[in-house]
C-alpha cells in the first residue's frame, strides 16, 4: 500500500520532460526497433514462404527475359514472338518506350517462373520427404532407391534454410490403417497377458473393426488430417501433457546445468549467470531464426514448430487441465529467480535491449542471495514462515488430505 499511495501522490511525468529532447528520443527509439522488428519479421517470412526457391532465381528469369526482349536473337524468335505477344496481353498503355514494355514483360514472366518453381520444389519435397525406406537401412549398407532418394532431396532442397524454412515441405502425418494398428496392438500386449485374455482381445478388436463406431473415427482422422498438419498435437499437447498430474520438475520441463567433469570456478552465481546469458543468446537466435533446422542424417528435415514456445511461455496450472500461456519474444525480457523460498525478478536487458553480460547477471544473483539471506536472518523471518505454513495449508485442502506435516530447519 505504501508503494500505491507514492506511485499515485506524487507526478510521475513531469512538464519540463513532456516536450523535451529525451522524450523524443526515446519515441523515435520505440518507432525504430518496432519498424526494425517487423522489418525482419516480414524478411523471415518472406524467406520461409519461398524455400527451397531463392529470389536469385527471380532475377535470373528477369535478366534472361529482358535481354531477350532486347536483343531478339536469331535462335530465339519463336520466344520472342511469344513474349513479345504477352506485352500485348498486358495492360500496358500504348506509346510506352520499348525498353519499359520489355521490362514490365520480364517481371511478370520472372514472377510467374517463380512462383510456379516454388510451387513445384515444396511439392516434390513433400512427396520425397514421404518416402519411409531409409528408416529401416543400415547407414552403411543403403539400398540403391535409397541413395537416389537421398540425392534428389538434396538437388531440391535450397540452401541456407532458417528455422522454420522447410515447415512448409514437410509432409503431413499419415493416418494409420485400423487392422494394421489392431495388428500391431495386440501382437504388442501378447506378452502382457495369457492367452486366454489375448484370445478376447483379439475378439474385442475384431468386433470394435467391424463396429460403425470404428469406421466413424477413421473418417473423422482422415478429415483432420486434410487441413491440420499434425492431426495428433493439439489432441497429444492437451490430454497426455496439459492434463497430465505428474511432477513437472523430473518429467516435463527441460533444464541445463554447466559442466559435470569440469569445473571452471565454485561461485555459484559466476556458473548460473554463465547458463543464464548463454540461454540468452539462444533464445535470440531463435527470435531472429538464425538457427539451421534439425536434419537428420544431414539430410532430412524435422519440424521446429516447438521451438516457437520454447520461451516466454508460462504453463497456468488448473483444476484438471492446464493452460499454455504463450507472450510475445519481443515483451519477455526477465527471468524469475527462487532462492531460498523467495522469488526474485531478475531484468537481463539493457534500455538498448542488449543482453547483459555474465558480470552484470552475476551482480544481481550475489544481491538476490544477500538481500535474502539478511531477510531470513531479521525479525522478518517469522512472517515468511507463516506465509509459507498458510500456503502448505491450502495447497493441502486443495488436494483433499487430511494431514499436514510441516518439517522446519534452522537457518
Amino acid at each position: 500500500m505504501a508503494e500505491a499511495r507514492s506511485a499515485v501522490g506524487k507526478l510521475r511525468v513531469f512538464p519540463d520532460l513532456e516536450e523535451g529532447r529525451d522524450s523524443w528520443k526515446d519515441v523515435y527509439t520505440a518507432i525504430r526497433k518496432s519498424l526494425v522488428r517487423r522489418f525482419f519479421r516480414t524478411r523471415n517470412s518472406i524467406h520461409n514462404g519461398t524455400w527451397p526457391t531463392s529470389t536469385n532465381n527471380l532475377s535470373i528469369v528477369f535478366a534472361i527475359t529482358f535481354g531477350l526482349l532486347l536483343a531478339e536473337p536469331v535462335k530465339t524468335v519463336v520466344l520472342n514472338k511469344l513474349l513479345w505477344n504477352l506485352a500485348d496481353v498486358l495492360p500496358i498503355p500504348d506509346g510506352t518506350p520499348r525498353w519499359f514494355r520489355a521490362f514490365i514483360t520480364a517481371w511478370v514472366v520472372g514472377l510467374v517462373f517463380f512462383v510456379v518453381l516454388m510451387k513445384l520444389r515444396q511439392y516434390a519435397l513433400r512427396a520425397l520427404l514421404s518416402y519411409r525406406g531409409w528408416l529401416y537401412e543400415n547407414l552403411k549398407s543403403q539400398s540403391g532407391k535409397t541413395v537416389l532418394w537421398g540425392v534428389l532431396v538434396k538437388m531440391i532442397s535450397g540452401y541456407s534454410p532458417s528455422l522454420y524454412s522447410c515447415q512448409r515441405s514437410l509432409p503431413r502425418l499419415p493416418v494409420p490403417n485400423v487392422h494394421q494398428t489392431l495388428v500391431l496392438l495386440l501382437d504388442s500386449l501378447k506378452p502382457l497377458c495369457t492367452q486366454t485374455e489375448h484370445n478376447e482381445l483379439i475378439a474385442e478388436a475384431a468386433a470394435f473393426e467391424n463396429s460403425a463406431l470404428c469406421k466413424k473415427l477413421q473418417r473423422i482422422l482422415i478429415l483432420k488430417s486434410w487441413w491440420m498438419p499434425n492431426y495428433v498435437s493439439d489432441w497429444w499437447e492437451k490430454y497426455v501433457y496439459l492434463m497430465s498430474r505428474s511432477p513437472l520438475a523430473i518429467n516435463s520441463n527441460y533444464y541445463g546445468m554447466d559442466q559435470s567433469y569440469w569445473t571452471p570456478t565454485n561461485n555459484q552465481t559466476a556458473r548460473a549467470a554463465t547458463i543464464i546469458y548463454n540461454i540468452l543468446v539462444f533464445k535470440r537466435m531463435i527470435d531472429r531464426e538464425e538457427l539451421a533446422p534439425l536434419l537428420i542424417r544431414n539430410t532430412i528435415p524435422i519440424c521446429m514448430s516447438q521451438y516457437e514456445r520454447l520461451f516466454s511461455s508460462i504453463r497456468v496450472p488448473g483444476e484438471k487441465v492446464d493452460k499454455l500461456r504463450h507472450c510475445d519474444s519481443a515483451d519477455s525480457k526477465h527471468i524469475v529467480v527462487n532462492y531460498l523460498g523467495m522469488y526474485y525478478r531478475v531484468e537481463c536487458y539493457d534500455i538498448k535491449n542488449q543482453i547483459l553480460s555474465p558480470s552484470a547477471i552475476q551482480t544481481q544473483f550475489e544481491w538476490i542471495m544477500n538481500q535474502a539471506d539478511s531477510e531470513l536472518k531479521s525479525g522478518k523471518r517469522h512472517s515468511l514462515n507463516k506465509v509459507k505454513i498458510e500456503l502448505v495449508v491450502a495447497i493441502c485442502k486443495y488436494i483433499d488430505k487430511d494431514y499436514i506435516f510441516i518439517y522446519k530447519k534452522k537457518v
